[in-house]
């Protein structure tokens, strides 16, 4: 099936679904149309595959879409912790000097753990998203996390 045709055929079902899924119009609406543009840069991929598995590719991407997009969205109520344990509290909006010693705090982190703490608590990116920004492995953007959260604690 060609990729005009199936958006045409599963756009609106796409939408409804994706609405329902993530409980917003917009979010929706954006998932979709990231699926289809996804489309057109593997075309020749999903137009090989079979009708069903390019509408269930589609579906995924879409839904993928939309939970990033919901990801970068989310307002953190907390700096998560490794493991459960406690993280640091991110102030309430109505206590302006928690959030002045927060974020002198952060800026006092050194660059290679302050880059990180920035990028996922301000940015909304992930560890992969984080590392591929930085040129470094996920892995090594956990650590530098658990580090800033452990140096942050101290502070605090």
């Amino acid at each position: 099936m060609e990729i005009e045709k199936a958006f045409r055929e599963y756009r609106d079902s796409m939408i409804r679904a994706m609405t329902l899924f993530s409980g917003d119009d917009e979010a929706a609406l954006d998932g979709v149309s990231h699926a289809f543009t996804q489309a057109m840069t593997n075309k020749l991929m999903l137009e090989a595959m079979p009708e069903p598995a390019m509408k269930a590719w589609l579906y995924a991407a879409a839904r993928n879409a939309v939970v990033d997009i919901k990801r970068r969205e989310a307002h953190f109520s907390r700096f998560p912790g490794e493991n459960g344990d406690r993280g640091l509290a991110d102030p309430r909006p109505d206590d302006p000097l928690g959030k002045a010693i927060t974020e002198l705090l952060i800026e006092k982190l050194p660059e290679s753990l302050r880059v990180p703490v920035e990028l996922k608590y301000y940015g909304g990116m992930n560890a992969t998203e984080i590392g591929e920004a930085m040129k470094v492995p996920a892995a090594t953007v956990r650590t530098r996390l658990r580090a800033a959260l452990r140096q942050l604690r101290e502070r605090y």
